[in-house]
């Protein structure tokens, strides 16, 4: 390679770094309100720090190129092909890039999912649990099931701790990055059962 091809390869490199870094995921549920720290902001937190690191290194590996470039150029020959040639090298690499972007991604995002998954079930054991006792006991909480018969209209009590168990599980399964596989809320609590409860 020459000294054209050398800096081509390190300036598409240096790009998608930042287009990685650019990159960012979605997590829109972070306008949501918690009772405590934002399970989903963890989350970004971590996988945002993970592609930072992505995006460093591959920016260091374009700069270590540039630099091999400054110290030994008057070794490389300056151009020793047609401008045709550079052109395909270009969009060779451009593809290279392009292809580069989901694939660190993907590995960005699975490298961080080891480390935010503890943090999560972490923070939402408590609504595990809560939900878990509502679903097993019939729409009741803990704290209204010795008094249940007591309670007037229990219906509509059920019903809204029904509905709120139901909004915890769904938040877990998203957090957990888990579709629901069933619309019976018992067997959506036993699949995320194994994280909180072990495997």
């Amino acid at each position: 390679m020459d000294k054209t091809s050398l800096n081509i390869v390190s300036i598409v490199l240096g790009g998608v770094g930042l287009f990685v870094v650019l990159t960012k995921f979605s997590v829109p549920e972070l306008h949501a309100t918690f009772l405590d720290s934002n399970p989903f902001v963890v989350k970004r937190d971590v996988i945002e720090s993970f592609m930072t690191w992505l995006f460093t290194g591959l920016t260091l590996f374009g700069l270590a190129v540039q630099v091999v470039v400054a110290v030994w150029g008057d070794r490389i020959k300056e151009r020793v092909h047609a401008t045709r040639f550079y052109v395909v090298l270009f969009v060779v690499w451009l593809a290279v890039g392009v292809a580069l972007v989901p694939l660190l991604n993907a590995a960005g995002n699975r490298l961080a999912r080891r480390s935010w998954l503890p943090q999560v079930i972490e923070n939402q054991k408590g609504v595990y649990r809560a939900a878990r006792f509502v679903i097993e006991h019939d729409g009741w909480r803990e704290d209204q099931l010795a008094a249940k018969d007591t309670i007037p209209k229990p219906e509509r009590f059920r019903t809204a701790n029904l509905e709120n168990a139901t909004r915890q599980v769904e938040q877990i399964e998203k957090l957990l990055e888990m579709p629901p596989r069933s619309t019976d809320l018992r067997a959506r609590l036993d699949g995320i059962k194994p994280f909180f409860e072990g495997r």
